[in-house]
């Protein structure tokens, strides 16, 4: 892989969507569990996580819902180890949360995301490593994420801002002269583990999409909180039958956790298609990157 070099561009202010998933509609094959019982399919997996995050819910029924979640999550699935990752990322940064911030579970559960295809876990790993001061592990994972994420299908595929403030952010703390061991080590990763990665990246995802739609409400940051800058956030939408929003929360936001408070509020002018009129009543859920950028930044390849 080249070793690329970002230079800034002011243009006008922007807010990018990845595409969410539809948990309703995303029901796996069943699995046998260990215990012999059928493995929970996604949309309950998901509307569990709707418990971990609602605070009008009991303490211990939510604790016991994560407890639910840690237990699949050993069965190595990319979804559940990237959002397990966030949440110990989060940590006591989030409202009402059940876990302290805690790095070394965090990274644990996405560096495992990221070997199985979670391109973003491959950022946040970047994020993590910045936090603890590790720069060369760090500008190894940002410059992994940015090779991956241009690999994406094109509906899919983040605009450069946030890779390209990532790798800024890095190389201001570690400079340039190890960039060229740092792409040795990049190279030897992607050798060993991109047949995984792919594999993971194509197979995950092949479900029914949702495709929430902004109101026409201008997205503004709030005033005096934050400069404009690039980052991401996850959130956890609840949609009723007619493609209201029931309900959305944060799980995780990088590099601040403030940008992600802006963005969940953006989050909160989503609605989706309504289901037929057969479906029920039930909430459908759906995780939701938002990604922001600001614009600045286009990237350029050295060869």
């Amino acid at each position: 892989m080249k070793y690329a070099y970002w230079r800034a561009l002011i243009i006008s202010l922007a807010m990018f969507l990845m595409p969410c998933r539809d948990v309703a509609a995303a029901t796996p094959e069943a699995a046998p569990t260990p215990s012999g019982t059928a493995a929970p399919t996604r949309a309950e997996l998901n509307a569990s996580w709707a418990q971990v995050l609602n605070e009008n819910i009991p303490g211990a029924q939510r604790q016991q819902a994560l407890s639910r979640i840690e237990q699949e999550a050993q069965t190595g699935d990319q979804h559940d180890l990237y959002l397990l990752g966030s949440l110990y990322h989060m940590g006591q940064h989030a409202h009402g949360s059940l876990v302290q911030r805690d790095f070394v579970k965090a990274s644990l559960y996405l560096g495992n995301a990221a070997t199985r295809g979670s391109v973003l876990a491959m950022a946040k790993m970047a994020e993590i490593k910045l936090a603890m001061r590790q720069y060369r592990e760090a500008m190894n994972w940002a410059q992994i994420y940015g090779h991956y994420e241009r690999l994406l299908p094109k509906s899919e595929h983040p605009h450069d801002g946030y890779a390209a403030e990532l790798v800024q952010r890095i190389a201001d703390k570690l400079g340039r002269s190890a960039m060229p061991g740092i792409m040795s080590d990049v190279n030897s990763f992607i050798a060993l583990n991109d047949a995984k990665i792919r594999a993971g990246t194509d197979s995950k995802f092949a479900t029914e999409k949702l495709a929430p739609a902004p109101k026409s409400k201008a997205f503004l940051p709030p005033n005096g909180r934050f400069a404009p800058r690039a980052g991401f956030a996850d959130c956890l939408l609840a949609f009723n039958a007619d493609g209201s929003l029931a309900d959305v929360w944060l799980l995780d936001a990088v590099p601040d956790p403030e940008l992600g408070v802006a963005l969940r509020r953006y989050a909160r002018e989503m609605t989706v298609r309504p289901t037929a009129a057969d479906a029920g009543s039930a909430l459908r859920y759906a995780w939701m990157p938002i990604m922001y950028d600001d614009g600045r930044y286009r990237a350029a390849v050295v060869h």
